[in-house]
């Protein structure tokens, strides 16, 4: 017996050195049919936009925004679209704050906010370091209301000068963590909130970096996932049990990783679908993606909860 607890405490110690380093011990769902059975896609919705940015609201709303149109759109729950707002630029990805307001990045005009109680746009920060913020591009929020956001600029895989910013809660001072980056574009906070994954689509890879709250100096970044298909990886999420998911842009798929950074596999929207698979989020029993190519929301049944988010309770 004593033997079984010290074997046991030895491996109580592993786990949380792991858990410090921002990895898990085991692997969660080997293959896709665990999480979404025959990964059978549904169409839930067309708004004729480039979709980007999809999430939900607290009344169980959809909420995304039109690349090109510079639109705001709400989805209702039976699927109808309506633009609600203009940014007057071109808005790339959105999340909602836990005091209701929509908080949008824009290629043109930076980080704004949008309040749906007023339909008024305001900008939230425009500059980095004193210069214009070029191409700003997604965004999440952290628990303590810390904003995360990648602004590739005129980055790709050749011309490595992205950049990922932090604004501290009630800041609009956008403090730059990581440059030097092949377009960084979709973000997503790892359970626990003490790592980042940021998606190089000018690289396909996802990386990992220990956040700005993470008291840990262990490790610095490292190349999590590598993706495949289509250009690279555009908007993620994470699931309540670690998973990471991605919009796998020009391929019509989401891709998968496990806790061990393995790829599970891609669930493609069907034929008839575009392929600008753009970003996509958790709601109800389901996985929603945008896809800009024909401007639809699809979605698709899973056995898995999203990760929580910062608005939501």
């Amino acid at each position: 017996m004593a033997l079984m607890n010290g074997r046991e405490a030895h491996m109580s110690r592993i786990a949380a050195f792991l858990a410090m380093l921002g990895l898990a011990t085991t692997a969660q769902a080997a293959e896709l049919k665990d999480i979404c059975g025959d990964c059978r896609f549904e169409k839930f919705s067309t708004c004729n936009e480039f979709l980007e940015g999809i999430n939900f609201d607290k009344q169980g709303h959809g909420w995304a925004v039109g690349l090109m149109t510079g639109a705001i759109v709400e989805v209702t729950p039976d699927g109808k679209c309506s633009v609600r707002a203009k940014t007057g630029g071109k808005p790339n990805g959105a999340r909602f704050h836990a005091d209701g307001r929509l908080f949008v990045t824009d290629q043109q005009r930076g980080v704004l906010t949008y309040d749906p109680r007023t339909n008024a746009i305001a900008v939230f920060a425009d500059k980095i370091d004193g210069k214009p913020m070029i191409n700003a591009n997604d965004l999440v929020f952290d628990d303590k209301g810390g904003l995360y956001v990648t602004v590739p600029g005129t980055s790709s895989y050749l011309d490595r000068t992205g950049q990922f910013v932090y604004f501290a809660p009630g800041s609009t001072t956008a403090q730059v963590l990581v440059d030097k980056l092949p377009y960084p574009n979709g973000v997503a906070l790892a359970p626990g909130g003490q790592f980042v994954n940021i998606g190089l689509y000018g690289d396909k890879t996802i990386i990992n970096i220990p956040a700005v709250t993470n008291p840990s100096k262990a490790r610095g970044a490292y190349a999590a996932v590598r993706t495949e298909g289509g250009i690279g990886p555009d908007g993620m999420t994470m699931d309540s049990d670690g998973r990471l998911y991605w919009a796998n842009f020009f391929s019509g798929a989401v891709g998968v990783a496990d806790t061990r950074g393995f790829v599970i596999g891609y669930m493609k929207l069907p034929d008839e679908a575009g392929r600008f698979t753009t970003n996509l989020a958790f709601h109800g029993g389901y996985i929603y993606v945008t896809e800009a190519q024909r401007g639809e929301i699809w979605r698709v049944r899973v056995t898995t909860k999203g990760q929580a988010l910062y608005y939501q309770p």
